[in-house]
């Protein structure tokens, strides 16, 4: 049986199309290690860098912005 085209049922299948494709996003401040400090003999340095990421419609975009630890000697 087809259900019967109405106003109400226009607005609520629009509505649950828009929650669909709504963006996911997130943003903050992240730690991070020097890929130097993987080595054998090598002090671990981490700092703190800002994030921000965003997914919608399968397409993940994220960036990473801050400077790398110094290295200690």
């Amino acid at each position: 049986m087809a259900r019967a085209i109405t106003r109400g049922g226009i607005a609520t299948t629009v509505r649950a199309a828009v929650a669909a494709i709504e963006p996911w996003y997130d943003w903050g401040k992240i730690s991070v290690e020097r890929m130097e400090s993987l080595r054998p003999n090598k002090t671990v340095t981490d700092g703190e860098v800002r994030f921000f990421e965003l997914q919608w419609l399968g397409v993940h975009i994220a960036f990473q912005i801050g400077r790398t630890p110094k290295g200690i000697r």
